[in-house]
């Protein structure tokens, strides 16, 4: 495809044709020549939220996972039906079309699993970038967001769902499928790429919304261990975790080993970290939900994030480089 934005035909094509942005709310969806998406809200006594993520890299399946790191992120805050998505994608130049009705295609695939539609698409050919580059934007509405003051999260039992690594093990799965293959069979792999269709924290987040929590964060770029950095900067509080307690998939464990990998550092959509007096209580309502999740750890009153891994304790840094880049460079 030529510089610039895409042309109307190739809009039509692989972008308008492959979208369904038909949905309650959406009063005017992605066309080419309509530059704005219009939503139907009745505030009543909510609000609107709108959430910003990017891909993690912009390999296959792109679409799809900034779809889903977009309205994990609205999610955190409340929404609970995003109304609609709204894609930008920037291309290298010559890229061909095909690709780009692939991106559309699987960012929509995920907008069918989420309940959402994708409401807008811009889509340019660009020589400023050399690979993909995607971000969406998920709106919804919301009656209030999950942060209160950290006198409230102080001493508050820390609950994660689901696994560690969960996005950043599907992604390696898939792209260094040949490479792993070398160490391990075919079936773990192909069960490490299946991690994909966890990547939704909407449910977990509904569990926290009924059992009350003081502070959510959705983990994403940077895996499990930049989610708590972020989690207790948001409550205003410290951590102490323990390190045997965060569940983690072997898979995971054995896809990193191999690549020299930290898969508390990996990409990990698909998981929620909360801060609530309650713990147990909330753990029996995930359960209910069939929400795997576990007590990994508790908030404290002072500003020090410790990872407590037997009789070994050290301080959570700040958020480093998602490790999923060294190997997607």
């Amino acid at each position: 495809m030529k510089l610039g934005n895409v042309t109307g035909d190739i809009y039509d094509r692989s972008i308008h044709k492959k979208l369904n942005s038909r949905r309650r709310g959406v009063e005017n969806g992605a066309a080419y020549g309509e530059d704005c998406a219009v939503f139907s809200v009745d505030f009543n006594a909510e609000k609107v939220a709108v959430a910003q993520a990017q891909a993690v890299y912009s390999g296959k399946e792109c679409g799809k996972y900034a779809v889903y790191a977009a309205v994990n992120q609205a999610a955190v805050f409340g929404v609970r039906n995003p109304i609609g998505v709204l894609l930008n994608i920037l291309l290298p130049a010559e890229t061909g079309e095909q690709e780009l009705r692939r991106i559309v295609e699987d960012a929509q695939a995920a907008a069918d699993a989420l309940g959402t539609a994708i409401a807008d698409v811009k889509a340019s050919v660009t020589a400023a970038v050399n690979a993909p580059v995607l971000s969406a934007t998920a709106v919804g509405t919301t009656a209030g967001m999950f942060k209160k003051s950290g006198k409230m999260a102080e001493n508050g039992q820390i609950v994660m769902t689901k696994w560690a690594g969960l996005e950043g093990s599907a992604i390696l799965a898939s792209r260094c499928f040949d490479r792993l293959r070398e160490r391990y069979p075919s079936h773990l792999l192909e069960e490490a790429a299946g991690f994909g269709r966890m990547l939704s924290v909407l449910p977990e987040a509904a569990a926290a919304g009924k059992s009350g929590v003081s502070a959510l964060c959705a983990a994403a770029e940077g895996g499990i261990f930049r989610a708590l950095w972020t989690l207790a900067q948001r409550a205003g509080v410290g951590l102490e975790i323990d390190l045997k307690k965060i569940p983690i998939r072997q898979e995971t464990v054995e896809i990193c080993n191999y690549l020299d990998l930290n898969p508390y550092e990996l990409a990990g959509n698909g998981s929620l970290l909360c801060i609530t007096a309650h713990g147990e209580t909330l753990l029996k309502e995930l359960q209910r939900e069939k929400i795997p999740a576990a007590i990994i750890g508790m908030a404290t009153a002072n500003n020090d994030k410790v990872i407590v891994n037997g009789e070994e304790k050290r301080f959570l840094e700040p958020a480093k480089m998602d490790e999923i880049y060294k190997i997607l460079k």
